[in-house]
């Protein structure tokens, strides 16, 4: 066995970056990390709005405690020092041009999230969407004496429609009952911390060697089980190729799916190429929208749009109905720093719709659509549209996985494991998987993606025998290689 392997690690999101930088903690010395595109963080990506910087990408933090290893690194690096402590008023319009009692409407949507919420510990064969429509419209039932039942029916939709921006994806019926099975009980409340979350990145590379960090070297092909005696394994970029002993891919599921075929020679093992079609990526665009002054008050943080009536018996996406699945508009906060800035969200097949319309036709539109609820047709144009492309980003091709009817999380474990030699003596572990989509607990996070990566750098510590050395970093909880 080598004292000294070579190991390429592909994609420098956040899976590839704990990747390449644990094992050079390690003591793995020939670690080289390669990023197709001119910026290190896959969907962990910002831009620039006005006077600030913003997360185009994700930007919560799910389960806000020490025991998650994101809270507590991004505490660390002092990252969650401007993070505003209080939550914020939602302030609820409707289609009839009212504002919907707060109380009321806070009270209807905790108990729609009580329904949509709920961990099953099936296999998968129902769907969420099947589950809510059954249980939302029983609640509805109950109270059609109510004078604001058709505002109860608004408010479970909107719950529904919440939960497609949360997954990624058109249609709840396309989504897994048993989704969470696997996730354990969640400790702290997800935190926002916009503009906040892309320092993480620069914080985790700065001990890793910047000339080990290959950036613009889109992957073409990886060969492995060569017949070479000293390196397996061969990535190729471009004109360029390095020969390696493992390669950790950390390219997206929704990557894998549109390339795997191409990108790997042999092709992967049968049980790798189904466990990839049998997942699902999702997609969400986050739409900027500037203003010169707010049309909001200063206490809010989240603006929905809400349509009286509208049933929570079928929660699906539609491109010809667009609009209404733009129905939630979050406040970036603290506005001394951002600015005057709402963040517009959208998922699925509307997402990759908004993807093809120009800032100036998503204004338009978007203007409109908040005087009709408003009823302020004096609210003015935004200044600025800044809109994201997930979808369409080669390098990414959506936000997040998610599990579709019939899959169970499992499936995430078969992602996971590595591929080795099919020949009876030949090396092991040529090929490795992380990403948030290959970790069944903690799929579509940051902290997923960060656990996965780290769990394949202690895989190939283990193997080689090497012992972490001691470091003041956030202790991580473990994950099994």
């Amino acid at each position: 066995m080598k004292s000294n392997p070579r190991i390429v690690v592909v994609g420098a999101g956040i899976a590839g970056i704990e990747a390449a930088t644990k094992l050079h903690h390690f003591g793995f010395s020939d670690v080289t990390l390669l990023e197709a595109s001119g910026e290190t963080g896959g969907r962990i990506a910002k831009a620039q709005l006005g006077k600030s910087w913003i997360d185009t990408g994700a930007q919560y933090i799910h389960g806000a405690a020490d025991t998650n290893p994101v809270y507590c690194l991004c505490k660390k690096y002092g990252l969650l020092d401007d993070v505003p402590t209080e939550e914020g008023n939602w302030t609820v319009f409707s289609d009839k041009g009212s504002k919907i009692d707060s109380e009321f409407a806070e009270c209807i949507y905790e108990a729609g999230e009580g329904i949509i919420r709920h961990r099953f510990q099936g296999r998968g064969e129902r769907s969420i969407g099947a589950h809510f429509a059954e249980k939302a419209l029983e609640l509805v039932r109950t109270g059609k004496d109510n004078k604001n039942a058709k505002q109860e029916e608004g408010i479970l939709s909107m719950v529904g429609k919440d939960l497609l921006v949360d997954i990624g994806a058109t249609d709840l019926n396309s989504v897994s009952q048993d989704s969470w099975k696997y996730f354990s009980a969640s400790t702290g409340t997800d935190l926002n911390i916009e503009g906040n979350m892309f320092h993480l990145v620069e914080k985790l590379l700065e001990g890793f060697p910047k000339e080990r960090l290959l950036l613009n070297k889109p992957v073409s092909k990886i060969e492995w089980d060569r017949d070479d005696a000293q390196y397996p394994v061969r990535v190729i970029f471009g004109d360029e190729e390095i020969q390696a002993d493992h390669v950790v891919v950390t390219i997206s599921v929704g990557c894998l799916k549109a390339e795997a075929s191409s990108l790997f020679s042999p092709q992967l093992p049968e049980d790798k190429v189904k466990a990839i079609n049998d997942l699902r990526f999702g997609t969400i665009t986050k739409i900027f929208l500037e203003y010169e002054e707010p049309f909001w008050e200063s206490d809010v943080s989240t603006i929905s749009l809400l349509w009286e009536g509208e049933s929570p018996g079928r929660v699906s996406a539609d491109r010809d109905d667009w609009l209404r699945y733009l129905h939630l508009f979050t406040v970036m906060r603290p506005q001394k720093k951002f600015g005057n800035v709402l963040i517009g969200w959208c998922a699925g097949n509307v997402a990759e719709l908004t993807e093809t319309m120009t800032e100036e036709t998503l204004s338009a539109a978007i203007t409109g659509h908040l005087r009709t609820f408003t009823q302020n047709q004096s609210l003015p144009a935004p200044k600025t549209v800044l809109r994201t492309k997930w979808h369409s980003n080669l390098y990414t091709r959506g936000a997040y996985t998610f599990l579709p009817v019939g899959t169970d999380g499992e499936t995430m474990d078969k992602l996971a494991q590595p591929v080795s030699s099919r020949k009876d003596t030949g090396p092991e572990l040529q090929l490795l998987f992380a990403g948030e989509g290959t970790l069944k607990s903690m799929y579509s996070t940051v902290q997923g993606a960060l656990l996965s990566g780290q769990r394949e750098a202690k895989r190939l510590a283990l193997h080689y025998n090497k012992t972490e050395p001691p470091n003041n970093a956030c202790a991580l909880p473990p994950q099994e290689p």
